[in-house]
Order: structure tokens, then C-alpha cells, then sequence
């Protein structure tokens, strides 16, 4: 959902770099608000992990506070995401868990939440943007 290019100035306590190899251990401290646009979504936050030189790709951890519901948000391209922990939910109602992928076509539009918090690897070559202000009723 993040529609920021991670930057090089970002100061991030879990990343290491050795001879061009970057790798990265989620570090409580790298947690940043999330936003889509200019706007914060609350209860959500990232960790920029990786942009691909060309352009192809940008990946990041994001991490659902208990309870935490997205807007209403459209794709502008493919995102996949793979859950690290916790209980991701899409707006339909289906539970995704750990171990588990999702991959969201561009275009497509939903809403995302998670009841217990959850941590998740998202993937994608451009961001989202709002489509309503609304957060629903969640699954």
C-alpha cells in the first residue's frame, strides 16, 4: 500500500550490508505510520526492506495493529504479500495465516484487516491510492 520509494538516507537498525548484499531482521525500532498518498492509515505501519534498481519491484514488512482496518484502496499494479504472523483478512471475510500468500491483480480494490494483528511481506512495482474514505464494517 505504500506508494513511497524507499530512500537511502532511511536509517534502519535491522539492515546489513556486506559487499553489495543487504539483508534484513525486523527490528522494533524501524516501524514507521503508514501512509497511502498523505494519508496515515492508522494502526498500520512498515518497514521498507528492498527496491529493485530497475524499477521492477519495491517490498516492505507491514504490520496490522489489533483491530486495525484499511481503507477502501485500488491497486496500480500486482502486490503479493506473505504472512509472517498473526491472521490477515481481506474484506470478503477469508482469513489468510501464516505461511500463506495473497496476490492482488492491478486494479483490484478492497479493504484489508486483521482482528489479532498480523505481520506481512508485501511486493509490488507501484503503490495504491484511496478509493473511499470508508473502512467498513471488517469481516
Amino acid at each position: 500500500m505504500v506508494t513511497t520509494r524507499m530512500c537511502d538516507e532511511m536509517i534502519l537498525f535491522g539492515l546489513k550490508v556486506e559487499d553489495g548484499r543487504r539483508w534484513y531482521s525486523i527490528d522494533e525500532r524501524d516501524w514507521r505510520p503508514m501512509k497511502i498518498g498523505e494519508t496515515v492509515l492508522p494502526g498500520f505501519f512498515w518497514i521498507p526492506v528492498a527496491d529493485d534498481e530497475n524499477g521492477a519491484w519495491s517490498s516492505y514488512w507491514m504490520r496490522l495493529q489489533p483491530g486495525a482496518r484499511s481503507l477502501e484502496h485500488q491497486h496500480d499494479s500486482t502486490e503479493l504479500i506473505l504472512i509472517l504472523d498473526g491472521v490477515f483478512t481481506d474484506d470478503d471475510g477469508t482469513n489468510f495465516l501464516p505461511g500463506q500468500t495473497v496476490c492482488y491483480p492491478a486494479g483490484s480494490k478492497h479493504r484489508t484487516s486483521s482482528e489479532e494483528g498480523c505481520t506481512v511481506l508485501v511486493v509490488a512495482r507501484t503503490g495504491s491510492k484511496i478509493v473511499s474514505q470508508s473502512r467498513g464494517t471488517g469481516a
